[in-house]
């Protein structure tokens, strides 16, 4: 029907008032609690749902504008990718209240996803060799890119393998530059002594390594393992002497730092390494390299990719959202829900730092970065291929939460609480403090730095770790650096498959090199005038640290790693399958009762103990692997070995207490090993001892040799039968089954891989 003039006129009228009304609710809607945020909204709207925001900033400026902390307040942000013109800072500005919280959240079952970086318009063209190329903006450094939301390998020699985490695609150094050699690539400001003899460079073995020339090697970046493989390194290449088969370092290096040793970034023949960033080496599909002096993308597409469809991003920002208050006035009460947080930038070659004494250095820096909070949190988001830390919660932090998380691919740690010791005086208190990291799915993270963990504590207090999933990791599960302050809670987490790429570690480890502990004690040749008193450990490590009810299934690694002075621990209720059960390094104060190790491949470990230390062992199932054998460098490890004893204590008994423990192998007998390491030759002097032996010590009295009758070890049920001769000494049943993620675990990031520990077979 065709209106008159008039008629039309008057609903033009109509229509006007209607919007006039429907912008009024619209507004009063916004005022009323919640914004909205979507891709297709303008900064000019009121931010309702009929009228979105375009930005967050926008909803931000919103929030402020109406909260006056008498109701909560929420930002829903519609499904898409939002590109940040700059990083998404929260401020104290931004603050709700315990009972009117502000919150930041994805909408209910939209994939929201928070960028760090940009989408590319690319037009490709032909290169050479399948290898297309296209023009990117000027001033464009990245070190990571992204095709149709997947990493790509960025070109490098020997090509990405992932088939043995670690080992393959790596090369064999020969070894490292002798120091005082002469560089060819060495400047005028050069110090070519370096008072810690950190590395120059390496020796490379001609026959493996690549035959192409490279024209800009100074381009290219070295990885390679520490030779104990603690960790790895990077550096930027200086030059490569192919008269010499040496390849000099440039600046790097940065990734490990003891600070007890003069150089823990040794390298030898054992290290592995690559070298990527290298045009000449972009031979295989997914591969790619940036050339900045030209402003070229190079990219050897995958099978089946169409370049000219295809969704490409790269990183911008190292943060995409950031925490930041003060001690004096906080963020409070800020939370982000919901979220898929990506595209942000690789930080290996950033400031690194030593935070303790013990071997691990970090960078202060996350994808989400938190400094300056109370009771602020991060909850239901995914962290995919972050390229550093995802979440860093940095010296003040009070009641920081991160949970229901994903975080997978991420370049360094997930998830970091770390403080500064040298700004924790007077009413400084530059630390977290009760905070958590809770039911959190965290695999496959490390694809940059190999000393990494799940979730990292240092320098910090009353730090609960519970209920997390973590697997596929090149390091630990769950690491504290440090004594300081103590008072954590690590409980019924699940860990499977980590160590994948390092050695000497746990999927739990701890650090205690605190004022306790003693260099020449740990480290100096073992003779008798070196067993030193634990002294007062507990003016650092003030409050017990409680480790319970965990599953840890491992293939290799310690299952408890309390390495050097680590403690005040209090460990219960943990089940190790397969791995080295677990190891006491110099300390005092740990008691470790009702756990059980099954399956495992080297026996409880008691090394370098200290004088009067104060350790208590008891209650404890130990049930060793019959298939291992001798370790082939000749330590004194057996199958039927239910003790290791090394450098134990001169002065004083081993232990406070050690009895009422169960012992088993199949086809094999008690046997304690006590490596005394004191000889003055340096020879090994280790004594074995059966049962009686070991009982006459004044050792386990009450102890026994026996099945313990495992209900059904198979499908994860550790409790014993009624007839198992554990309970009549002491040990006790507890509930099996609820390690790992709980229930309410967010949905939207479950995977099909993901099970609790009771669903896994053995």
């Amino acid at each position: 029907m065709k209106l008159s003039g008039a008629a039309l006129a008057a609903a033009t009228v109509v229509r006007g008032h209607r919007e006039v009304l429907q912008s009024v609710a619209d507004a009063q809607s916004g005022l009323a609690g919640t914004f909205y945020v979507a891709a297709s909204g303008n900064d000019n709207n009121p931010g309702t749902a009929n009228r979105p925001f375009v930005t967050l900033q926008r909803a931000q400026q919103a929030v402020r504008q109406t909260n006056n902390g008498s109701a909560p307040i929420k930002v829903l942000v519609r499904e898409g990718t939002y590109y940040l013109e700059d990083r998404f800072t929260l401020r104290p500005q931004d603050s709700g209240t315990s009972s009117a919280p502000v919150i930041f959240a994805a909408y209910p079952g939209e994939r929201v996803t928070i960028s760090g970086g940009r989408k590319l318009a690319c037009d490709w063209t032909p290169y050479q060799a399948g290898i297309m190329m296209t023009s990117v903006p000027s001033g464009l450094n990245f070190s990571q890119l992204f095709i149709n939301g997947k990493r790509q390998i960025r070109a490098r020699y020997p090509n990405y393998d992932a088939s043995d985490p670690g080992k393959s695609g790596y090369l064999q150094a020969v070894g490292p530059i002798p120091p005082g050699t002469t560089s060819l690539y060495a400047g005028p400001d050069d110090d070519m002594t370096f008072p810690t003899e950190a590395p120059r460079g390496i020796r490379f073995d001609p026959a493996t390594f690549t035959k192409k020339k490279w024209a800009n090697p100074q381009d290219a970046e070295i990885n390679i393992f520490q030779a104990a493989y603690w960790g790895n390194l990077q550096w930027k290449i200086k030059g490569i002497d192919f008269s010499t088969n040496s390849i000099w370092f440039g600046d790097g290096g940065k990734q490990i730092g003891a600070k007890w040793s003069e150089n823990p970034a040794v390298l030898n023949q054992r290290s592995r390494f690559f070298i990527d960033n290298v045009l000449e080496e972009l031979d295989a599909p997914g591969e790619w390299f940036l050339d900045r002096q030209k402003n070229l993308l190079y990219y050897y597409p995958e099978p089946g990719t169409d370049l000219g469809t295809a969704l490409v991003e790269v990183p911008v920002f190292e943060e995409a959202i950031r925490f930041i208050g003060t001690q004096e006035n906080p963020v409070h009460h800020v939370s982000l829900q919901g979220f898929r947080i990506a595209h942000t930038v690789a930080t290996y070659l950033d400031a690194y730092e030593v935070p303790s004494l013990s071997d691990w250095a970090i960078h202060r820096g996350g994808s989400v970065f938190a400094e300056g909070t109370r009771n602020c949190s991060v909850e239901a988001c995914w962290f995919d291929a972050v390229g550093g830390n995802a979440v860093f919660v940095n010296n003040y932090n009070r009641g920081f939460s991160v949970a229901g998380c994903k975080f997978t691919e991420t370049g360094d740690s997930a998830i970091c609480f770390v403080g500064d010791l040298e700004k924790t005086n007077g009413t400084q208190r530059a630390f977290p403090y009760e905070c958590q990291a809770s039911n959190n799915l965290i695999h496959d993270c490390g694809f940059f730095g190999k000393q990494i963990a799940g979730v990292y504590i240092s320098r910090a207090k009353r730090i609960t770790a519970g209920h997390n999933l973590i697997y596929n990791m090149p390091r630990s599960a769950i690491c504290i650096g440090d004594g300081t302050w103590g008072g954590h809670v690590i409980e019924y987490n699940q860990t499977h498959d980590t160590v994948r790429e390092t050695s000497d570690h746990g999927p739990f480890n701890a650090w205690g090199r605190d004022r306790a502990w003693a260099l020449a004690q740990s480290h100096a040749p073992y003779t008798a005038n070196r067993s030193l008193d634990a002294w007062d450990v507990l003016v650092d490590a003030m409050e017990p640290v409680i480790v319970r009810n965990n599953f840890f299934d491992e293939k290799s690694g310690w299952g408890l790693d309390l390495d050097d002075g680590a403690s005040n621990y209090e460990i219960y209720n943990n089940i190790s399958v397969g791995g080295v059960s677990v190891k006491l390094r110099e300390g005092a104060y740990r008691k470790v009762y009702n756990n059980i190790w099954y399956l495992s491949k080297g026996a409880p470990c008691f090394h370098v103990g200290n004088n009067d230390n104060h350790d208590q062992y008891f209650n404890n199932i130990t049930v060793m692997d019959p298939g291992q054998t001798k370790w082939p460098d000749g330590w004194p490890w057996w199958p039927q070995m239910v003790y290791s004893v090394i450098a134990p204590p001169a002065v004083g008994p081993w232990f406070e207490k050690i009895d009422n423990n169960c012992f088993y192998c199949v086809g094999g007998e008690f046997q304690a090993v006590v490596d005394q390491l004191r000889s003055e030759d340096g020879k090994r002097n280790a004594k074995r001892y059966n049962l009686e032996e070991w009982q006459k010590l004044g050792f386990d009295q009450h102890s026994v040799f026996a099945d313990p009758l495992f209900v059904d070890p198979k499908n994860h049920d550790f409790q014993v039968r009624t007839e198992s001769l554990a309970l009549k000494i002491g040990f006790k049943n507890f509930e099996m089954g609820k390690w790992g993620l709980s229930e309410n675990f967010p949905k939207q990031w479950r995977e099909p891989k993901t099970y609790r520990a009771s669903e896994r077979k053995l």
